[in-house]
């Protein structure tokens, strides 16, 4: 009897042995979870004061993704976007939203960003809904590929996490975030201080930099407006690209492109949210030189797989209908696969958008360029004066004639406008008094009426017709001149 006594005693020994060490452990592992807990919370909240101070930015100074939202907010907040173009570098290099804008007296923006694709588009739309009602959306087709963000490798990476850091809805970047990357990525997109620590060991500069803007030392410039234009390229196609063009025949094969399920997805997605909100859609394709994709028909078939599905126009200016309107000078000098327009072909490239909207969609823009808070906008922007008067009370551009009549031709309008470190003479002739002529290579020679040391003189000028700002009414004329001191036009004469 008393050995089993003795065994109880014994087993309960043991089991509060047990329990103490069960306890202990219990307390050993929760002090290590707590201590975990606090060391990511540290961690977490340096990381947070780290990217909210910008320890880690990279150089923003040539950040155009950047800059095209926070102009777009900027610009949000006092104006609605009427046209919202979404797209990659196609897009921001291939539309000037200036023109645009002036053209069809709205207010057209341009939200893209290099190296992106239809997936990014779709939630920079989404988030730009937030902020405004665009009666128009407009949707670039490059990037409707055979992309996977989740396989997103050195340059494209860079380039989403870019697009991803600049925009500014948390919710939506949030709710985006699983469809634009991989799993172990999320830390990146969301943290300038992971992504760029490196920083600490071979850019020590960028630190630098930071830490002034931080402190307030180094002071940003006041940008003009900004609606997503970012201008590229300057020169067009030269002799040595052409021979190659010549001698290897196309670099791009048409035959070879292919779409993925989630950019059909995400074409999908687009469509649907612009019918839920009674956005009117188009799909536009920018042109690479002609010679720069062989069996286009291919592509633009396949392509046609998902737009045709929706009834959405699709303006195709890759179109060999388009190509003499596309002269080489009009694309960036390269052979490489991913060519893009230069700033000659970008104002070709608006203009024929432009008619196609006004002409083509069925579409009621507002019209906004009577509306004074509109003119204040876009006075004196790029395309302003080539669709619009110089008013009478500017003291820095000039009207020098209106209705003036020489030779062979009336002139509308003659005006001088300063730029920046050029004096332009830009003169309009209607239209209509034009039909049936030929203006490619036409010349307006005019004899002007000049003050020069403070005595008159006559001197010949001879203008050149503008191909690239095509506005409806007018034929434009421009020649830049070493003086401003114009008194009077004398005479002149078109000749085709």
């Amino acid at each position: 009897m008393a050995s089993k006594k003795h065994t109880e005693i014994k087993n309960k020994n043991n089991s509060e042995d047990i329990e103490n060490k069960n306890t202990t452990h219990h307390a050993q592992l929760l002090k290590i979870t707590i201590k975990a807990l606090i060391l990511i919370l540290i961690v977490g909240i340096g990381l947070f004061y780290s990217d909210y101070k910008g320890y880690f930015n990279p150089d923003n100074s040539n950040n155009h993704t950047e800059k095209k939202w926070n102009w777009f907010y900027k610009f949000s907040k006092k104006s609605n976007v009427d046209i919202l173009l979404l797209g990659n570098s196609h897009l921001y290099s291939g539309i000037n939203p200036k023109n645009l804008s002036a053209a069809l007296g709205a207010n057209a923006f341009i939200l893209a960003s290099p190296g992106t694709h239809i997936g990014d588009a779709y939630f920079g739309l989404k988030e730009a809904l937030k902020e405004s009602t665009p009666s128009l959306v407009i949707i670039e087709t490059f990037g409707i590929n055979n992309f996977d963000p989740y396989s997103l490798k050195e340059g494209n990476l860079s380039d989403q996490f870019k697009s991803f850091s600049a925009r500014k809805n948390i919710v939506e970047k949030i709710i985006s975030t699983p469809s634009l990357f991989n799993v172990n990525n999320y830390p990146y997109a969301w943290s300038n201080t992971l992504r760029n620590h490196d920083f600490l060991y071979n850019n020590k500069k960028q630190l630098e930099t930071n830490l002034k803007i931080i402190r307030g030392e180094k002071k940003t410039k006041k940008d003009k407006l900004y609606l997503g234009r970012f201008v590229r390229f300057t020169k067009g196609l030269q002799k040595d690209i052409l021979n190659e063009y010549d001698s290897k025949g196309a670099p791009v094969d048409g035959s070879k492109y292919e779409y993925s399920k989630y950019a059909e997805a995400y074409v999908d997605k687009i469509v649907s949210l612009c019918k839920e909100k009674d956005i009117k859609l188009l799909f536009l394709t920018l042109p690479m030189y002609s010679k720069h994709v062989s069996n286009y028909k291919i592509w633009k078939n396949k392509l046609s797989g998902i737009i045709s599905n929706y009834n959405s126009p699709w303006l195709d200016l890759q179109l060999p209908e388009y190509t003499n309107d596309f002269p080489e000078f009009c694309f960036e000098n390269t052979y490489d696969f991913n060519q893009h327009i230069t700033y000659q072909g970008s104002l070709i490239a608006t203009y024929k958008l432009a008619k196609f909207i006004k002409h083509t969609l069925n579409i009621n823009l507002p019209n906004r360029s009577n509306d004074i808070n509109w003119q204040r906008k876009f006075y004196g922007e790029e395309g302003y004066f080539e669709n619009y008067p110089v008013l009478t009370n500017d003291k820095i551009n000039k009207v020098i004639a209106k209705n003036k009549a020489i030779r062979n031709i009336t002139l509308k309008d003659v005006f001088l406008i300063k730029e920046s470190k050029r004096t332009k003479l830009l003169v309009k002739i209607e239209r209509s008094l034009l039909k049936g002529k030929n203006l490619n290579g036409s010349t307006l020679i005019l004899a002007i009426k000049m003050n020069e040391n403070n005595s008159e003189k006559v001197v010949t000028v001879q203008l050149r017709y503008d191909a690239f700002h095509d506005v409806e009414k007018d034929a434009i004329f421009t020649q830049y001149l070493n003086s401003d001191n114009i008194i009077d036009i004398v005479d002149g004469e078109i000749r085709y």
